[in-house]
């Protein structure tokens, strides 16, 4: 879903989707952890709420809005599949103004466009800007490249930035038997009642006089 920076003026743009978008579905399946990459395993009927606000103030386009989803991921104790439920806020800054996104120093073809290809280097840089926010407040402010904004991008590196790195499916998981893989969270295995041999069983029996 592509929203082109003409189309944005000082009156805000208002948006909602949900996940009967086909563009939805997709940049939150991107989230989505699977076993393979090809695994044809996600949520059916997943909900999802996406509302944005979009407005150009003096070519910095400014982008608030919220994210109500829920995504796939594998536990890092059992390794189970599990939803993981998602609130996100969204507040954004972009331009296509090098200088003011703090790229001034990438390079550019004679009409100021960044040459794709060469180092990029960081892609965001911090700036100021007097019409809505304090002077002692620095904005991070992500350089356009192109003349429309991805809004599909931007919902799926939000949403990525909430898993957690090492996600649990419930706080008190107890995880697989290191032993049998068993679901120890479906009950105990079977490997607690065999009895278990030692190198120092020998030495069971053993009596000093």
């Amino acid at each position: 879903m592509k929203i082109y920076l003409c189309e944005l003026t000082d009156q805000s743009k208002f948006l909602s989707f949900t996940e009967k978008d086909l563009w939805i579905r997709d940049a939150i399946e991107r989230v989505d952890e699977q076993w393979e990459q090809n695994s044809t395993k996600h949520i059916e009927g997943r909900a999802t709420q996406v509302k944005m606000e979009l407005r150009n103030v003096d070519d910095v386009i400014v982008m608030t809005g919220k994210v109500s989803t829920t995504v796939q991921l594998i536990c890092s104790r059992c390794a189970c599949f599990f939803h993981y439920p998602c609130q996100i806020t969204i507040s954004s800054l972009f331009c296509k103004d090098p200088a003011m996104a703090g790229v001034a120093h990438l390079p550019t073809d004679r009409h100021g466009n960044v040459i794709e290809g060469k180092p990029m280097g960081q892609s965001k840089g911090f700036a100021r800007h007097a019409h809505a926010f304090t002077d002692e407040q620095d904005l991070d402010i992500t350089y356009l490249a192109n003349d429309f904004i991805d809004l599909g991008e931007i919902v799926s590196e939000q949403v990525r930035l909430q898993v957690p790195f090492q996600p649990l499916c419930q706080d008190e998981c107890h995880g697989i038997c290191t032993t049998c893989g068993s679901d120890l969270n479906r009950g105990r295995c079977a490997c607690d009642k065999v009895q278990r041999k030692s190198p120092f069983s020998v030495l069971r029996d053993f009596k000093t006089s």
